[in-house]
């Protein structure tokens, strides 16, 4: 017994030194903005004891004597070391993280990763990046933001798409657009409308309700993506509650655009100056004398009538925007959630043109206990979109602003619409304002996206991850064309209406395994292996009907007399795979990652149906070395390389099998025949890219970037080999051909000046790429693609061009040259030969640079983007600059400006002839301009309240800010007829106008 009560009191006194030894620390830990952040994490340094903030972000700790210092970490902000003393009661506040600080966490393929793990090229755009910014979908947001992606738009039309190219075309006849995956799932994107001229899936996405974007850009990044990573991956992560007290949020704004970019010398001709070009052009066709020229122009044209009516004034109008977008977010420490709605209406810069979307999202994370954690994600939108007529469409507003003739009024005397002889009468161009007034062109979309899932910690280290999404998106288009005048006038009036639907899900199952290879935690692996099944199953349904009552009310096609079409079809795709990941560390500072998947497909032949694809990659963080310890002034220094090969399925969905079809007519009734040659061999294009890059910070990050050189070869396309036509088929689907990309990428970010009240941060990019075609099919020395050449050696978009020589001085003639060497001339355009040596419609460079500047509460930040190296093709050009092709039609300035007059003096353009000078409208390098550009994509100033008035007042954050996109845009060839952003065709098509918008907004938290 004494022994047992000798021990007590030993054990006692040792309880009680060991006490005395240590003592609590207590304090708070907030956001910039004094809100408390729950769940960071606050350790001893130098020692294994640690606590966490609770959801009022206060914490208690007890720490031996000789700790000196707490670090204070969480996810999304940069870490602090703060000094303690005895007794102490801190308050701590940790400013958010930029996207240069090493502790950073960005979302990947299946997971998330610190930077120094990080093998691939990947890029970030954060929320502040993409929220409140006046555009219908996240991809016009992207513009000018990452290295090497390039985003440009066709149509200035609200909820139009946007083109998006990933380090440059990877295929010749197959998708060239990422895949984008949204909270993990992978979703239909681009344009699924059938009647209407554009349409956007994105655009049911509300930007706000993003957190971030990360795009993959390298093999290592994208190949466990199998199939569908070739041309890159886009990643969305959707704003997750977190939690605390409950975060309200407000954000509205309003404003206006108009036209972003005209060129004077492309304004339409007033009546004077265009009978002034016809009567030139009448006499010098011999159609008529200077003695009987103005009763020719006054039977045909309408010369006389007084009459001088600006068609793009009154097609063209202000258009007004309009948003509201409200949040919240919160919870505790087992659910947290964020949920949001919002309404956006744009209204286009063309008559005809309209967006309203009316969206919310609601994502729920709870906690069942240590072990168990279940989520939801989930996000709607609804869509009501108007379209005009775009190309060379009679009805299309923008057409009819160039095209029709000043001396056509739009209205009678009595302010009714003119739709009569000799104005409007059949054969000619139509009112436009009369079809936009009367006929109807809706598209409708409503999309549901979301997902389920749970984890489940098995053990410590091992982790089950499953996800049940969908994608859900349906798509009613209605057309009605009246009876009284244009499009639906011959029929009697007719009605249109298309249904779409897509449903696609996917189920993923992951098991994620951490292995500390050393005690110490410094060496590490993690292993991730999954199974993937997806399914896209579509159903489309077509009605038409003509012969329509004489009024404007009965609109619907069940009223039509006689029904025209009656169908409905169906499509659907799947994919059946199983990946890998694994991912090794020491000690951050050698990291190396590899991944293999293996994937089943539909679309693909019975022989062919499952490929492989892998990556390795690796990762040498130098900064982390022992010799760079005390190099003070670099914060960062990272060399990374990989390689590996994924494959591109974006073909038709039954391309590879060998289809009978019923519905032909033989002998006046119902027959079937082949309608696909099919090929059983038929498999994934395969896509093999080489990175190797480097990022680098230097003086505490106030100079960060990172320089990546890609090499990206892409072999067995899948192309369209001619076939013998004895055969019943032109072409077949092939596995051949193949095209390189080389290039090299740049981002730089720059704090010159940092105060403590005032910052100027620069950030920079740019990528310079290039595309050669290296094979196509055997026996084909090219493939003509409308105006560009595919061919062995050259771009994928070389334009296959006639080379124009100029102007005649002698006598007004056009001239070409006979071929490349360009030494002799002709004005014989059938006598020109037609080369590839002139240009190509794609950019040798683009990008975007950023200046921010903030003083105190006051902000300001110019975007620009750019590109150049490219020539823009002005498709209609023929028509209204095309020395007196289509005399009919109204003409431009130019061509009233700069045609030729006088024998012997110089011009730039021919002689006018009324019906063309010898073919001169034909497309030849006359009608391709040098594409250079730099526009102000974005200006925003700014205020933020101070924290010391928004306490009075009961508020977290209020803001309000003025904003502009694409206010000042600068060409480098002053000929150039239109906005010289015309998608990655670079073709112009006579579509609604780039818009330049200004508006103004508020931001309120409470």
């Amino acid at each position: 017994m004494r022994k047992i009560a000798l021990l007590m009191v030993l054990a006692c006194t040792m309880a009680l030194q060991l006490w005395a030894q240590n003592r609590t620390v207590t304090g708070k830990v907030t956001d910039s903005k004094g809100q408390p952040l729950p769940g960071v994490s606050v350790t001893a340094r130098g020692q294994k004891v640690g606590t966490q903030t609770d959801a009022n972000g206060i914490f208690s700790i007890s720490l031996p004597e000789n700790v000196k210092q707490l670090e204070i970490s969480s996810v999304g902000f940069v870490s602090r070391n703060v000094a303690v003393g005895a007794g102490s009661n801190l308050a701590v506040s940790l400013e958010e993280a930029k996207t240069s600080d090493l502790s950073e966490v960005t979302v990947v393929a299946y997971g998330t990763q610190k930077k120094p793990e990080i093998t691939g090229a990947i890029a970030k755009v954060g929320a502040a990046d993409i929220e409140n910014r006046p555009f219908t979908s996240v991809d016009k947001a992207l513009q000018g933001q990452v290295a090497g992606l390039q985003s440009v738009a066709s149509s200035g039309q609200p909820g139009a798409t946007q083109d998006i190219r990933i380090r440059g075309f990877s295929s010749i006849t197959a998708s060239n657009s990422p895949l984008w995956v949204v909270d993990g799932v992978p979703i239909n994107t681009g344009d699924a409308s059938r009647l209407a001229t554009t349409g956007n899936l994105l655009s049911t996405l509300n930007p706000n309700d993003i957190e971030s974007v990360s795009v993959l850009k390298d093999a290592s990044a994208t190949a466990v993506y199998g199939s569908r990573g070739a041309n890159g991956v886009i990643l969305v992560t959707t704003k997750q509650g977190r939690t605390g007290k409950t975060r309200f949020k407000i954000d509205t704004e309003a404003g206006f655009s108009e036209i972003a970019y005209q060129n004077n010398l492309y304004k339409p001709l007033n009546a004077a100056q265009y009978f002034e070009l016809t009567r030139e052009g009448l006499i010098n066709a011999g159609i008529a004398n200077a003695g009987n020229v103005d009763a020719v122009m006054t039977s045909n044209f309408g010369f006389g009538n007084g009459a001088d009516f600006n068609w793009l004034d009154n097609t063209s109008r202000r258009g007004t925007q309009q948003s509201i977008s409200a949040s919240a977010s919160g919870g505790s420490d087992k659910t947290s959630f964020y949920l949001s709605g919002s309404y956006f209406r744009q209204e286009g810069i063309v008559v005809q043109s309209d967006f309203k979307r009316y969206s919310a999202a609601l994502n729920v994370k709870h906690r069942v206990n240590d072990k168990f954690v279940i989520s939801t994600q989930l996000n709607a939108g609804i869509v009501d979109q108007i379209a005009p007529l775009n190309g060379g469409a009679f009805g299309n507003p923008v057409l009819s602003s160039f095209f029709l003739l000043p001396s056509r009024n739009a209205y009678n005397a009595n302010g009714s619409y003119n739709i009569t002889a000799p104005d409007f009468g059949p054969g000619a161009l139509f009112n436009t304002l009369y079809i936009a007034d009367v006929d109807k062109r809706k598209l409708a979309q409503n999309s549901i996206r979301g997902n389920v899932s749970g984890e489940y910690n098995i053990l410590k280290n091992l982790k089950f991850t499953t996800r049940y999404g969908a994608d859900y998106n349906v798509l009613e288009e209605d057309q009605y064309n009246n009876p009284f005048h244009g499009d639906g006038q011959a029929a009697s009036g007719r009605a249109f209406f298309y249904y779409t639907r897509y449903y696609n899900w996917t189920w993923t199952n992951i098991l994620d395994y951490r292995y500390n290879i050393t005690k110490n935690k410094d060496f590490y692996a993690d292993l991730k292996v999954g199974y993937e099944a997806q399914k896209s199953t579509g159903v489309l349904s077509n009605v038409q009907s003509q012969g329509f009552p004489p009024n404007l009310d009965l609109i619907v096609p069940s009223v039509g007399a006689t029904p025209i079409q009656s169908t409905r079809t169906g499509t659907d795709f799947a994919f059946n795979s199983a990946f890998s990941i694994l991912n090794l560390n020491y000690k951050d500072r050698y990291a190396v990652s590899a991944s293999f998947r293996r994937d089943g497909s539909s679309r693909f032949g019975s022989n062919n149906q499952f490929g492989n694809f892998w990556s390795v990659g690796g990762t040498w963080n130098i900064d982390q070395e022992s010799f760079m310890q005390d190099v003070r002034w670099v914060s960062q220094l990272k060399l990374r390389g990989s390689y590996g090969v994924n494959g591109n399925a974006g073909i038709g969905n039954y391309d590879w099998r060998p289809l009978y079809g019923y519905g032909a007519n033989y002998n006046q009734t119902t027959g079937s025949t082949p309608t696909n040659p099919g090929n059983v061999d038929l498999t994934w294009e395969l896509n093999k890219q080489f990175n190797v890059g480097f990022d680098f910070g230097l003086f505490k990050n106030r100079f960060t970037g990172t320089v990546d050189y890609y090499d990206r070869k892409s072999e067995d396309l899948l192309l369209n080999e001619p076939l013998s036509p004895t055969s019943g088929f032109t072409t077949v689907t092939r596995n051949v051909g193949s095209m390189y990309n080389r290039g090299v990428e740049v981002t730089v970010n720059v704090a010159p000046i940092q105060t403590k009240d005032f910052r100027w941060n620069i950030n920079f990019n740019i990528a310079f790429n290039k595309n050669r075609v290296t094979a196509i099919s055997a026996g084909q020395p090219q493939i003509l693609a409308g105006v560009f050449t595919r061919r062995p050696g050259y771009d994928f978009q070389t334009y296959f061009a006639r080379l124009w020589a100029g102007v005649d001085p002698a006598n007004g003639d056009p001239l070409w040259y006979t071929d490349s060497t360009k030494k002799t001339t002709t004005n014989n355009y059938n006598l020109a030969a037609r080369t590839a040596t002139f240009g190509t419609a794609t950019p040798k460079f683009f990008g975007g640079f950023t200046n921010t500047f903030t003083f105190k509460g006051l902000s300001i930040e110019a975007q620009f983007n750019y590109s150049g190296g490219n020539y823009l093709r002005d498709t209609w050009g023929g028509f209204y600059n095309g020395s007196g092709n289509g005399g009919a039609f109204n003409k431009v300035v130019r061509q009233y400006e700069q045609r030729w007059r006088t024998p012997g003096v110089a011009s730039e353009m021919p002689r006018y002839v009324y019906n063309g000078n010898r073919l001169a409208q034909s497309f030849s390098t006359f009608y391709l301009y040098k594409g250079d550009y730099i526009r102000l994509r974005d200006l925003t100033v700014g205020y933020d309240f101070p924290r010391a008035l928004l306490e009075k007042i009961k508020l977290t954050s209020l803001r309000i800010y003025g904003r502009g996109t694409n206010m000042w845009t600068k060409v480098k060839d002053s000929n150039v007829p239109f906005d010289p952003e015309q998608g990655v065709s670079n073709e112009t098509n006579l579509n609604v106008y780039i818009p330049a918008t200004y508006t103004f907004g508020l931001n309120i938290g409470f």
